[in-house]
């Protein structure tokens, strides 16, 4: 059987202050590195739906875990959660299908119970370069297991908390207490240049992507890894097996704020289905195909999709007048 919490679309910004590519936040007034919620983006639209991992459309799944964020804001400020057909309706706090949730082994790792992955409790003592911090994690035995790597960005994102603002650090501190506000690696290297890698700030919660002789910190991880899975339906839709999101396939071109988007996604019916909304930042990172530039999605299933930023339902606690964005220009 299938159900559905339907992503409302990703929405493009494309504004020149909001360039950066990774995950970064767009603010609503504009200020450098930011862009005004209420400004008018070329934003690109696609929806997506939540299916049950159990059904026929689902393969081996891996769920993605939810954002953390759990308050409602407008333009401006935090406000009560809006109800069905209110302003700002469908934003990431409303809907939660696979809410963070850890378990403490007791032995230097932590599960996630949502992805299935475990992680290295402790931050890594000192700082490593990328090659080093590769070699870190393969050499690893924590936990009884050897068999520890260096996260991809998909995995390492994944830990940052939405609702943490900024002096972070943004993550369950309470399962990873040591963890620092600053910048660790990944095992995600650009399409386009070999000599940086992908990091998660964990001050803020951005993904950027820095050269590989910088010295960040390392946390390590093991177990499957995020893959998509993706299958055409033949109606305008597209179904990511591995994760269970079924997504708009086509990029609606038009300039909206980041409200309109809300509520485009909310009141779209596509392929019979109605119950669509606008993915949260890690839903909307899963389209992303770090092999690819410019841009950076499997355009064999997203064959229109723009190479600019797309807006997701994600608030950054730190800003409320900012959203986050997902990159398909370098990720």
């Amino acid at each position: 059987m299938i159900f559905r919490q339907l992503l409302r679309e990703p929405l493009l910004v494309a504004l020149p202050v909001c360039r950066l590519t990774g995950v970064f936040y767009c603010n609503r007034l504009k200020q450098e590195g930011a862009a005004m919620k209420q400004q008018f983006f070329g934003q690109l639209l696609l929806c997506v739906v939540l299916l049950s991992i159990g059904s026929a459309s689902v393969a081996s799944g891996m769920p993605i875990p939810d954002t953390g964020q759990t308050k409602c804001y407008d333009n401006t400020q935090e406000i009560p959660c809006p109800q069905p057909g209110q302003d700002f309706y469908g934003q990431d706090a409303q809907y939660g299908p696979n809410l963070q949730s850890y378990t403490d082994l007791g032995n230097g790792v932590v599960r996630d119970n949502v992805s299935g992955l475990e992680w290295q409790q402790e931050t890594a003592p000192g700082t490593y370069t990328w090659d080093k911090a590769i070699n870190y994690c393969e050499n690893l035995t924590l936990g009884g297991h050897s068999d520890w790597r260096l996260p991809t960005i998909k995995e390492l994102s994944t830990l940052v908390d939405s609702s943490t603002p900024s002096p972070g650090p943004t993550i369950n501190t309470t399962f990873f207490p040591n963890t620092k506000a600053s910048y660790y690696w990944s095992s995600t290297t650009p399409a386009d240049y070999s000599d940086i890698a992908w990091v998660v700030y964990f001050n803020r919660g951005h993904v950027y992507s820095y050269g590989k002789s910088y010295n960040f910190y390392v946390r390590a991880v093991r177990g499957g890894q995020f893959d998509n899975s993706f299958i055409d339906n033949g109606d305008g839709t597209v179904t990511d097996a591995r994760t269970g999101l079924m997504w708009q396939q086509h990029t609606v071109r038009q300039t909206t704020t980041w409200q309109q988007a809300i509520a485009y996604c909310e009141n779209l019916t596509l392929a019979g289905y109605s119950d669509w909304r606008l993915p949260n930042r890690n839903e909307l990172q899963t389209l992303v195909d770090y092999n690819r530039f410019n841009p950076t999605i499997d355009t064999t299933y997203f064959p229109n999709t723009v190479s600019s930023d797309y807006w997701s339902s994600t608030t950054f606690a730190g800003s409320p007048g900012s959203a986050w964005v997902v990159s398909f220009y370098g990720g």
